[in-house]
């Protein structure tokens, strides 16, 4: 008895291994599955990302998870999946049965940390697959993730290949099958693989020099990989972006070169670029120059397969905002050193190589985010401030967990992703003065911005785009004055002839008599006889004055005294603020760039000069100094001449359309653009420098260009043609009375600069918008015409 209990005791155990056995095969997990090929792979804030994270197929069904990344601070950032969603396995789709997270064929946005996770529940796929497609619907702009296949599949692929320096954590080597990248290069490749064991001996050569490279046999990703004799221990990269370092960077300093000119140097390679983004030729690289306080925008020509080279000047640690046409990167660049970048749009793969390029993966992997508060107009100010230090707060809070969950993230990334927090609610804080009546800010906001922003600012100042932002709108706050120009004070300045400087001099002495006259009653009605006798007694010499402050070398004197007036207030306001040198030569530059902007033309000597005194890092000074020798020379520079004219034509005529219609009348059967602008107009200017563009798209029509300037000085207008060459046969530019000029403007009804207008080949101006922003729109409306 006991016996055969015994017997049906094992029977049963053993029956419940098999089915225990059956049950486990009957379930396929796949953890962090890798993929081959997606167009998903945005960076999260302007493009949708989608990372899927687990597989499982059972009998009954498939479930696909994943996050979702997309930015959730803006409505417009919104995304959905169509009931028809599928996979795909070899040849055979598998239809979405329902999903978790989301709902089906309508619109979502992502939480606060811009994430979304979501189970899609698929009929089974087999057990026993191996790689299948994730395909979101039918039309042409569908989700697809392809090449979903467990990572131990993906780990026995030499080809194409990221390898990871397991003692170092960095990305040291690739493989591609014909190219290989190394040493922030890419190189030629060939391979010898044993198919057996899957080791390889690699040759790579860059044309000049040639390594040995010996690829050891693959244990769950790992391999001892030779280079050049060297051996290490790597790991295949199979997520996106490079792992974890193995161990803490606890440096806190940033490359600060005390303002001195350097470069770095940026390889990159933009993979498996979809068509629509070919059509970019360039990789561009921004950045914001705190002296000049412009963009530099620097371009790299990209070859037929998406590579790169670049060396760019640079000045310490800086945040550049990179490709943001197509690919979004915002990262930081220090000088010294070259950087190998790489973007693969087919994998989704994004990664740095470089002898310090830590820092750079890091804001790959966890990049910085956008996320601030903003006042609108009415708001309290005493509220809106309790929000900035909320948000501060919280964010410095989740910051440090992101670091306590990934113990191993550097200390300067710690900094970064904080003062990157810091910085655009600081600029915030500041811009609320534009929306609000008061041209100030208030006391409260004055002082926390002083507080919490103005005595923590960071160095190098350049670290931050959002620094340099915040500053100049905060000391221009703080600094808000009006300046004056007493024409008694500069009599010498102003004088070009003696007879000139004793006219002035008399009459400061009768303007002194008439003061002291007025200051010795009370009376105001007295007061203002006294003053009306005055204008009656000189009149001619009151006329007089104002005629000379129309010639150009007065003009040139009042620009002078109020440029040195402002730098004065500016130097005094920074001192009274408690700052460092730097920050008076940041200011002084940019006061000297700004009328560099305004003008066009070189700045007198004593202002170089006093400049001179202000900017004591050489290389910024040398740089103004270029800057106004590029100036003096583009004045000296001759002129076409022949696309000046004069007006003379319409000397007597004061009918805005009659002296139109004389000005045109040269070009009758041509078709005419029509620009008015100013020297004075930034974006007129910004259009006028694309001016070759517009002349090469257009140049197969029998088109003339005439351009009318819209109070600029002589001087300036002369500059900017030359410096934008805006020149040619078929140009011609005028600079007419500001009485004939504005009875042009109300004929073409111009009321915001630059106007643009067509004139077809009869003589009349057509009422339609225009722009030569709109290359495309604009032939469309001059096909029609000349046709």
């Amino acid at each position: 008895m006991k016996s055969d209990m015994k017997k049906i005791l094992l029977t049963i155990v053993a029956l419940l291994c098999i089915i225990g056995s059956e049950a486990k095969d009957k379930e396929v997990v796949w953890e962090k599955p890798t993929t081959e090929y997606g167009n998903v792979y945005g960076d999260g804030y302007f493009n949708i990302a989608m990372d899927v994270n687990r597989v499982e197929m059972k009998e009954t069904e498939t479930t696909v998870s994943v996050t979702v990344n997309l930015r959730s601070d803006y409505d417009s950032f919104k995304f959905q999946f169509a009931s028809g969603t599928y996979l795909l396995a070899e040849g055979k789709r598998y239809a979405l049965v329902s999903a978790d997270g989301i709902e089906l064929d309508k619109f979502a946005k992502t939480n606060d940390e811009n994430k979304r996770d979501i189970v899609f529940h698929f009929q089974p796929l087999p057990l026993n697959t191996k790689m299948f497609d994730f395909i979101e619907g039918e039309s042409d702009k569908a989700f697809k993730i392809c090449g979903i296949r467990p990572i131990e599949e993906r780990q026995r692929m030499l080809f194409p290949s990221y390898w990871r320096n397991e003692s170092t954590g960095n990305w040291d080597i690739a493989f591609l099958g014909d190219h290989a990248i190394y040493d922030c290069k890419i190189w030629d490749m060939k391979a010898e693989v044993n198919e057996k064991s899957g080791e390889a001996n690699i040759t790579m050569s860059d044309g000049n020099k040639k390594l040995n490279v010996k690829v050891g046999k693959n244990r769950k990703g790992i391999r001892n990989i030779s280079i050049d004799g060297k051996k290490a221990l790597y790991s295949m990269i199979t997520d996106h972006c490079l792992p974890d370092y193995p161990t803490k960077d606890t440096r806190t300093d940033f490359v600060d070169n005390n303002y001195k000119r350097d470069t770095v140097t940026v390889v990159g390679w933009l993979k498996n670029m979809p068509e629509e983004y070919k059509k970019i030729k360039t990789f561009e690289l921004r950045y914001f120059d705190i002296f000049s306080n412009e963009t530099i925008s620097n371009h790299a020509d990209l070859d037929s397969l998406g590579r790169f080279n670049i060396k760019i000047p640079i000045i310490n640690t800086t945040e550049f905002f990179c490709d943001w046409e197509r690919s979004f990167i915002r990262t930081l660049l220090e000088p010294g050193k070259t950087y190998f970048m790489l973007y693969d749009f087919k994998e989704g793969r994004r990664m740095f190589m470089g002898e310090d390029a830590r820092l750079q993966n890091e804001l790959f992997k966890y990049p910085l985010d956008w996320t601030f508060v903003s006042m609108e107009k009415g708001d309290d100010y005493d509220e809106f401030i309790a929000r900035t230090d909320s948000l501060i707060k919280t964010q410095y809070k989740n910051i440090d967990k992101l670091c306590s969950l990934h113990p191993t993230l550097s200390s300067r990334f710690n900094i970064i992703r904080k003062g990157n927090t810091t910085w655009q609610q600081a600029n915030e804080l500041v811009m609320t003065k534009f929306r609000t009546d008061n041209p100030k800010l208030p006391d409260n906001a004055r002082k926390y911005a002083y507080e919490n922003f103005w005595k923590k600012l960071p160095k190098p100042y350049t670290l931050h785009r959002d620094i340099n932002m915040f500053i100049e709108t905060y000391i221009n706050d703080m600094c808000l004055q009006t300046f004056s120009f007493n024409v008694y004070d500069h009599i010498d300045k102003i004088a070009n002839t003696k007879e000139e400087s004793e006219r002035l001099w008399a009459m400061k002495k009768n303007t002194d008599d008439v003061r002291k006259k007025m200051e010795t009653t009370t009376d105001a009605k007295k007061k203002e006889r006294i003053l009306e006798e005055y204008k009656s007694n000189n009149a001619e010499d009151i006329k007089w004055v104002e005629q000379l402050f129309q010639t150009p070398h007065a003009k040139q004197v009042v620009k002078n005294v109020l440029f040195l007036q402002e730098l004065d207030t500016y130097m005094n306001c920074i001192d009274s603020l408690g700052t460092d040198d730097t920050m008076k030569c940041i200011w002084a530059s940019r006061v000297a760039y700004r009328e560099f902007d305004s003008e066009h033309k070189a700045l007198a000597p004593e202002l170089m000069d006093t400049l001179k005194t202000l900017i004591t890092i050489p290389d910024v000074y040398n740089d103004l100094v270029k800057k106004n020798e590029y100036y003096i020379a583009l004045t000296n520079r001759q002129l076409d001449k022949l696309v000046i004219k004069t007006g003379d034509d319409v000397a007597s005529m004061t009918e805005g359309e009659m002296i139109l219609k004389k000005l045109l009348e040269p070009y009758k059967g041509k078709i005419v653009l029509i620009d008015v602008w100013g020297t004075w107009c930034g974006p007129c200017k910004a259009a006028l420098s694309h001016s070759q563009e517009l002349y090469e798209r257009l140049s197969k029509y029998d088109i003339q260009y005439v351009y009318f300037a819209n109070r600029s000085p002589k001087d300036s207008w002369e500059n900017i043609i030359k410096e934008y060459n805006v020149t040619g046969p078929n140009v011609a530019h005028f600079n007419l009375p500001e009485e004939q000029q504005s009875a042009i403007e109300r004929y073409l009804k111009v009321n915001s600069f630059p106007t643009y207008k067509l004139v077809d080949p009869q003589g009349n101006v057509l009422d339609i918008k225009i722009s030569p922003y709109y290359l495309q729109a604009l032939e469309e409306v001059v096909k029609q015409l000349a046709n």
